[in-house]
């Protein structure tokens, strides 16, 4: 059960990149389009990683009140997403990619749920290389469908309902952790 908890979780951390990802132009030259995304994907997975790696470095003098902290962070993350759905229905939250910069920080951008996400994985018991594939799958899968999207109203409505979604299944994620499990 936990284990399809967290790869629901980093399902929906996966779809961050989706707004960046219809912000690049496919059309121009496919091996800068794909490495654009590698550099999406990867930065996703070390963001969640370094997250991981911080909360192993202090997460463990506040286990006298994990399930308070692992509440108020996916409360917190659950509602960011929430907050963004607007933005990307507007085309607010959909870029123009022109290089490898804009890529990288747009990435680092999205990437910070991911590693809030990471520090409060460190209470939940996982397989950390199997989460680590699952989530460079994912971001690379959304990325290259992100990226045969056109931007227009059907591919960033498409993008804010899967942000929605998100944000909800991180509010769950919130209940959960902290009255269920923790």
């Amino acid at each position: 059960m936990l284990t399809a908890i967290l790869i629901v979780i980093l399902l929906f951390l996966s779809v961050q990149v989706l707004p960046v990802a219809i912000g690049i132009n496919a059309s121009e030259n496919y091996a800068r389009s794909f490495f654009l995304i590698l550099v999406l994907s990867v930065t996703q997975v070390l963001t969640f990683w370094f997250g991981l790696k911080t909360g192993e470095s202090f997460m463990y003098l506040m286990e006298g009140f994990k399930s308070v902290v692992v509440f108020i962070g996916f409360l917190l993350i659950g509602i960011r997403m929430l907050m963004e759905v607007f933005n990307i229905r507007k085309g607010e939250r959909t870029y123009t990619i022109t290089n490898v910069s804009h890529v990288a920080l747009a990435a680092v951008a999205q990437g910070i749920n991911s590693f809030l996400t990471g520090i409060l994985f460190y209470y939940m018991k996982f397989d950390e290389k199997s989460m680590l594939i699952f989530l460079i799958s994912s971001s690379l899968l959304i990325s290259i469908g992100g990226l045969a999207m056109k931007p227009g109203k059907l591919s960033l409505a498409f993008a804010s309902l899967l942000y929605t979604i998100g944000g909800f299944v991180m509010l769950a994620a919130a209940v959960y952790f902290s009255f269920f499990y923790l």
